[in-house]
């Protein structure tokens, strides 16, 4: 039953292939019988071979134009994002340079503060020492006399010998004239604060918060 029903089938598709042949060469034997048809058949066939070309062109250019306008709106994106990077980058300057300027006003503000404290100080001190030197050297020369204020007269001054000229002589005792002493006095307090006003300066955090 099955092969008989397979010959059929077969016998069918003989017959319908071999109509279409038939058919084919009455068609090739009609384009023949004139140039003009054969001219005419070439023209639609290349017709139709240019409206399958045209319609894969239009096709790919659809494509491609798809495909750029994702690109145009990843490129705009990126666009934005790099805009927002640049905006932050520049608050982020214009906070910096603003808390430069905070730390430079705070730093200036401390040192002022300290630069006042140790002039202050400094006066103070200066006089304070100038008095005790003044004592001492009325006294000729002998031990702190009571009383006498500064860090400089807080020092044993060493007895020295009434004031003298010319050279010092082997054997004789050196003497300190009231120039000398004053100079002495000077420098040294203000060694001291100068010392006191770099340590100061150092204390001072540049990086601090304001």
């Amino acid at each position: 039953m099955i092969a008989r029903l397979g010959w059929a089938l077969a016998d069918i598709a003989g017959m319908i292939l071999g109509a279409l042949l038939e058919r084919l060469v009455e068609t090739l034997r009609w384009l023949l019988a004139r140039p003009s048809r054969m001219l005419i058949a070439g023209l639609i066939l290349i017709g139709l071979i240019q409206h399958v070309a045209l319609h894969r062109a239009n096709d790919l250019a659809a494509s491609r134009m798809d495909q750029a306008a994702v690109w145009h709106g990843k490129f705009r994106d990126q666009k934005a994002e790099m805009l927002k990077l640049v905006d932050l980058v520049r608050a982020a300057r214009i906070e910096a340079a603003r808390r430069d300027q905070a730390n430079i006003a705070r730093v200036q503000r401390e040192w002022d503060a300290n630069l006042s404290e140790v002039k202050h100080g400094y006066t103070a001190d200066l006089a304070d020492a100038r008095a005790a030197l003044a004592e001492w050297m009325r006294q000729g020369g002998g031990a702190r006399p009571a009383g006498a204020a500064g860090r400089v007269a807080d020092a044993c001054l060493s007895p020295v010998p009434a004031l003298s000229t010319g050279a010092l002589r082997p054997g004789h005792t050196a003497t300190l004239d009231g120039e000398q002493a004053e100079a002495v006095t000077v420098n040294t307090v203000r060694l001291e604060h100068l010392i006191d006003a770099w340590g100061r300066a150092a204390s001072i955090d540049p990086n601090a918060q304001p």
